[in-house]
C-alpha cells in the first residue's frame, strides 16, 4: 500500500511492487474502476520478474478528487506515479499499460513524460473530438457533430482547460515503441475498436504495432485468450527494455 502526490497535489492511492529486472510498469484501470481491475495483468507482469504501480485514478476508489474529467486531467499524476518510481528504485526503465480510459491516460503520459520507454494501451479513448475516427454511419456522424459542443460544455462546466487530443501527441512518443489493441467484436451501434486504433496509429507513426483481438469486445482479451494475451504483454515489454527471461 502506497500514495504518492498527483496532479494539484491530489494524494494517489496505490499498491507498488519493486522489479526484479530492472524495469517497472505503471498500469491505469479503466472509466468508473478502480486499481482492482488490474490486477490480473500486474500479477503476469510480477510473476516475470517486472515492478508494478498500479493506483487508483483520481477521484476513484482511494484516490482524492471530486470529479472524473475523461482524462482531461490525469496526465499529470502519471508524472507523480514516475517522479514516485524515482525516488524508491535507481531502475531506469519505465513502462506503462492502460485500458480504456487508462489506454488514453497512458498515451497522454507516455506523450509528455519521455521516461517512459514503452506504452501498451488497449481499447484506448478519445480525449476531445479530434480523436473521433472518420464518420461511417448515422451515430458516428452524430459523435463527430455533438463532439465540438460537449467539448465546450466540459471547459465551462468544470473551467478547466481543453488538453490536446491524441492525434496532436501521439507522435512524440516516436521513436518509443507502442501497442495498440483493439477488440474485433462490434458495438451496436459504433463496431469495432479497429477503426480507432488505426487511426491513432496513424498518426503514431512506424513505432506504433496494432494487434486486434478477434474475439475481445472492449479490455477483455485477458478473459478472453489469457495465455497469448499474457505472452505477447511480456513479450512486447522485454523487446522494448532489452530483457531477455531465463528458459
Amino acid at each position: 500500500e502506497i500514495s504518492f502526490a498527483g496532479g494539484d497535489d491530489l494524494k494517489m492511492a496505490g499498491w507498488y511492487v519493486p522489479p526484479q529486472n530492472g524495469a517497472i510498469i505503471i498500469l491505469l484501470h479503466g472509466y468508473g474502476g478502480t486499481r482492482v481491475g488490474m490486477r490480473w495483468h500486474a500479477e503476469q507482469l510480477v510473476d516475470a520478474g517486472y515492478g508494478v504501480l498500479i493506483y487508483d485514478e483520481r477521484a476513484s476508489g482511494e484516490s482524492e478528487g471530486t470529479y472524473r474529467s475523461f482524462g482531461w486531467e490525469d496526465a499529470s499524476d502519471v508524472g507523480g506515479a514516475v517522479n514516485f518510481i524515482n525516488a524508491q528504485t535507481d531502475a531506469d526503465q519505465i513502462g506503462i499499460l492502460g485500458c480504456s480510459i487508462g489506454g488514453q491516460i497512458a498515451l497522454q503520459g507516455a506523450a509528455y513524460y519521455p521516461k517512459i520507454g514503452a506504452v501498451w494501451a488497449d481499447g484506448p479513448s478519445s480525449i476531445t473530438h479530434e480523436d473521433y475516427t472518420p464518420p461511417s454511419d448515422f451515430f458516428s456522424l452524430l459523435a463527430k457533430i455533438s463532439g465540438p459542443i460537449l467539448d465546450q460544455l466540459y471547459v465551462w462546466h468544470l473551467d478547466i482547460e481543453r488538453p490536446l487530443p491524441i492525434v496532436d501527441i501521439v507522435g512524440d512518443i516516436a521513436p518509443r515503441p507502442i501497442m495498440l489493441v483493439g477488440g474485433g467484436v462490434p458495438h451496436p451501434y459504433f463496431g469495432t475498436e479497429e477503426p480507432r486504433v488505426n487511426f491513432y496509429a496513424s498518426h503514431a507513426g512506424g513505432n506504433a504495432e496494432i494487434w486486434m483481438i478477434e474475439e475481445a469486445y472492449h479490455c477483455d482479451g485477458p478473459a478472453k485468450i489469457p495465455d497469448e494475451y499474457r505472452a505477447r504483454m511480456l513479450t512486447f515489454f522485454d523487446d522494448a527494455f532489452g530483457i531477455f527471461p531465463e528458459e
